[in-house]
């Protein structure tokens, strides 16, 4: 009976597709660990030659905000506390130059590569709409392992010739 119980994980695990097999654990970004102190990751900034633009509460967390980072497109980094340790790392991306087609296909390349690493992801957010004159379009995924996800969100707000854009990662634990 062990050896036919056997034989059965063995043979599902062959049929997988190799990416289910192959995916990857969701990491806090820059090689960080989750529950890392404000000082360590202040310290860690700071080497980087990053720039602080402020700490402030949101809620019940604290937030580092940092500029300077060097990623293509990246424009600030946020880092959360919860009970003095990281539990959310914020990436902000933007690629003014580029319009909102260029945009998109940058969107899905990145949404591919979470694929690819953690498995499919799943909408949780797709609305399109207007108030106050103000057209927006708010596009989410995530990815979800344990207690730690990945959150890949697209959103854009325009009224007039005023646009605002945002591209966000949201990596996060517990």
């Amino acid at each position: 009976m062990r050896t036919h119980l056997h034989a059965i994980f063995i043979a599902a695990l062959l049929a997988m597709p190799p990416t289910a097999m192959a995916q990857q654990q969701i990491k806090a970004p820059f090689g960080m660990q989750w529950g890392e102190t404000l000082d360590r990751i202040t310290e860690v900034v700071s080497k980087a030659k990053a720039r602080i633009a402020g700490v402030s509460t949101v809620g019940d967390r604290e937030a580092l905000a940092v500029d300077g980072i060097v990623q293509e497109g990246l424009k600030r980094t946020i880092f959360y506390f919860s009970e003095g340790g990281l539990n959310e790392v914020e990436l902000q991306y933007d690629r003014e130059d580029w319009d909102e087609s260029r945009v998109g296909s940058w969107v899905t390349t990145i949404k591919q590569q979470a694929d690819r690493k953690y498995g499919p992801g799943r909408i949780f957010a797709d609305e399109r709409g207007e108030k106050d004159g103000i057209q927006h379009t708010l596009r989410g995924w995530i990815w979800v392992q344990g207690f730690v996800s990945l959150r890949l969100v697209h959103y854009t707000a325009q009224k007039g010739t005023l646009r605002m854009r945002r591209i966000s990662l949201h990596y996060c634990n517990g």
